[in-house]
């Protein structure tokens, strides 16, 4: 882990000072402006924005690393837990990959990386981040130009075997997030038919409640399709069971210390992203899963007002509750969302919702207000 943060550490400040290098004007205005585009002003983002050169030197410098940085951590979590077994030096397939975003993560994550292939609609975009290349001392990045949302993946992919596919902010691009899962589950299938049978899928999506929810309605129809398996975040249930309530949807938060060039820049741009946060799926081409144990967290610690503790985990059962007498163990309580409890605390009283089957409607609930006091936001409900 002590590599994974030097390598981190390493890289998140060759992106800002390539970044600021390649204009005289601050970089801060240019990230925040490119942060409302995300997210406020997310409307008025054209899908051509990296055409634009203050907007691709904000992600090339900003937005590339934390979510390189995401993805190495996300990829470090899966291989603890046994669910990502990858060789010393992994084939590579970045779909949607922008400025090698996937590329990136994966070699902080692993160090060294085999054959490397990158799929963007932008060639341009790929190329603003090739002078980092020589910071990650590979030979190169086999570059393939193609719409992913439109041009089947045979036209693409070639031979390409790729032990670890990444997309990374790539789902919710193609249509509307509450539309489209059509598109989606095609693209997944293809690429899942393209990894051997030990390589695995990394999608990752933005943690907010339209695209975490659009992720979990496309993790059940994969399932529902077994022609997948989905080894993470989920511990197996039949059916999600957060999509029961449209107030909940499952995201994950990983912490991170940014290097002080980073933080300076968030502070300016006035974003905080000292947790990344995540919503993401972990898929094998292998249609059986494989028994899962424990539970997964997915909601923050919740104390009532007889001091009474509690937080939510997603098991092979559906919804369970941890409970405290009155408190729950140290390592619980302060486990970051996302966290996989295996073995179950035994001091800690387990209450059981057991998930739908497959296809029951979610009841019709408006989504309450995130971050009240008393659950964490985009968790579930306390009851």
């Amino acid at each position: 882990m002590n590599d994974l943060l030097s390598r981190a550490t390493r890289f998140v400040v060759a992106a800002v000072e390539q970044a600021r290098a390649l204009h005289r004007s601050p970089l801060a205005p240019d990230v925040a402006r490119l942060h409302r585009l995300f997210t406020s002003e997310r409307a008025e983002r054209r899908p051509d924005y990296q055409r634009d050169p203050a907007l691709r030197r904000a992600y090339l410098g900003f937005f590339l690393p934390h979510n390189a940085v995401k993805i190495a951590l996300l990829l470090e979590r899966s291989r603890r837990e046994g669910l990502l077994a990858v060789g010393d030096a992994p084939a590579i397939l970045d779909v949607g990959a922008g400025p090698l975003t996937g590329i990136f993560g994966a070699w902080i994550a692993f160090g060294r990386l085999g054959r490397c292939v990158a799929v963007d609609a932008a060639a341009a975009t790929m190329e603003a981040a090739l002078p980092l290349l020589a910071l990650v001392q590979h030979d190169g990045v086999e570059r393939r130009t193609a719409n992913v949302a439109v041009s089947p993946a045979a036209r693409w992919l070639g031979d390409t075997r790729p032990d670890l596919v990444i997309l990374a902010n790539v789902l919710n691009e193609l249509r509307d997030p509450r539309r489209g899962a059509d598109t989606r589950e095609r693209l997944l299938f293809e690429l899942l038919a393209a990894v051997p049978p030990n390589g695995r899928v990394l999608v990752v999506e933005p943690a907010t409640r339209v695209h975490g929810r659009a992720l979990m309605l496309l993790r059940d129809r994969l399932v529902d399709g077994r022609r997948a398996s989905v080894l993470s975040p989920c511990r197996g249930a039949p059916a999600c069971p957060l999509l029961r309530r449209r107030g909940d949807w499952c995201h994950g938060e990983l912490a991170w210390q940014p290097p002080r060039e980073f933080g300076e820049l968030a502070r300016a741009a006035g974003i905080d992203k000292a947790t990344l946060k995540e919503s993401h799926l972990v898929l094998s081409p292998r249609s059986t899963p494989p028994p899962h144990a424990g539970a997964r967290l997915v909601g923050g610690l919740m104390r009532d007002a007889a001091g009474v503790e509690r937080r939510y985990g997603c098991g092979a059962d559906g919804l369970l509750t941890l409970v405290g007498t009155p408190a729950l163990p140290s390592a619980v309580a302060a486990a970051e969302r996302g966290e996989l409890l295996h073995p179950l605390p035994a001091s800690a009283r387990i209450e059981v919702t057991p998930s739908p089957a497959p296809g029951a409607p979610t009841a019709r609930r408006g989504a309450g207000r995130p971050g009240r006091r008393g659950r964490a936001a985009g968790g579930p409900r306390p009851r």
